[in-house]
């Protein structure tokens, strides 16, 4: 299978180590962690990517075919190398491709294995810092040098000093809600200094250290190419409009795209909003704010099949 991944660097160690294993092409793009601080633009941004891919405009994807001739469809699926991550791959949309995206709330949950570990874990720990080699090398961790560093800067913003022993009191704050610090070391890679430093942070923060073993299945079942076993069943996505094409033909001419159209939920005769009103749901219009939401159809044993409605940014998807 040919693949194109888009992933977090934040996975970058255990993503490139399958990579180098996988019999599958992948060509891959990297994101910056520190985007995940700011879930609207990483949005923004990842959805660029899938569109500048789509397009075949995007200048970190291998472009394939002669000049003139190039296959507009070289991947087989585009992989998000993302969790649910603060809802910001909530609503991402391909149009010509299968977007995968593992079935996570976060990076965690793909460190850690199946979903019954994950659980587990945060039982156990529910106010946990978590610490891996990918992340302390692409990210500023939770520990005494990060901790001077941000003292460091509000001291320079020449703030009174009422306003700085506020500022101060703040940023060390949400350390309170965290008991434990939990250093996931994986089966291929681990440097003992990476421990040594979780170690050193739960001690600054007074957390508990824990070391977990960590497990590659998810992440290698995701880049193997199993991109229905990610998802367990089909999925259908009907969209508020199809944009695949700059000017739509349709009705007076038959659609030019009939295997990638898009088609609204109401073309089936669903309302939307009275199925919101149904399972309790608000939709608010008016002001600077608009409330959208989406349904996804899941296709396989009529007893379990589910009509989801959740609260999102809306991506004609």
């Amino acid at each position: 299978m040919r693949l194109k991944l888009i992933a977090c660097k934040a996975l970058s160690r255990e993503l490139s180590y399958i990579l180098s294993l996988s019999p599958n092409i992948v060509d891959v793009t990297w994101i910056r962690q520190r985007c995940h601080n700011t879930p609207e633009i990483l949005h923004e941004l990842l959805q660029k990517e899938i569109d500048a891919i789509e397009s075949g405009e995007d200048f970190h994807t291998n472009k394939l075919g002669i000049a003139g001739n190039e296959n507009e469809n070289t991947f087989d699926a585009i992989l998000l190398g993302y969790g649910l991550c603060a809802n910001a791959t909530a609503g991402l949309c391909a149009k010509r491709h299968k977007l995968v995206i593992p079935k996570a709330h976060d990076c965690i949950t793909l460190l850690l294995g199946p979903k019954e570990r994950y659980q587990e874990c945060f039982e156990a720990f529910p106010g946990c810092d978590w610490y891996t080699a990918s992340w302390i090398e692409n990210s500023d961790m939770p520990g005494e040098e990060y901790q001077k560093k941000q003292e460091a800067y509000y001291r320079n913003q020449d703030y009174d000093e009422d306003t700085l022993d506020y500022l101060l009191e703040e940023l060390d704050g949400w350390t309170q809600n965290y008991k434990d610090a939990a250093y996931i070391r994986m089966p291929f890679f681990d440097k003992k200094e990476y421990q040594d430093f979780t170690k050193q942070a739960a001690a600054y923060y007074h957390w508990a250290f824990h070391l977990l073993e960590g497990k590659m299945e998810l992440m290698e079942r995701f880049i193997s190419g199993e991109l229905k076993s990610v998802l367990d069943v089909p999925v259908y996505i009907l969209s508020t409009g199809c944009e695949i094409c700059e000017t739509c033909v349709c009705p007076d001419f038959p659609c030019r795209h009939p295997k990638e159209r898009l088609m609204a939920v109401e073309s089936h005769g669903i309302v939307r909003i009275q199925l919101a009103e149904k399972v309790g749901m608000n939709v608010q219009y008016g002001g600077k704010i608009a409330v959208y939401f989406r349904m996804v159809f899941f296709s396989g044993d009529t007893k379990k099949n589910k009509v989801s409605a959740e609260k999102g940014q809306n991506c004609h998807a």
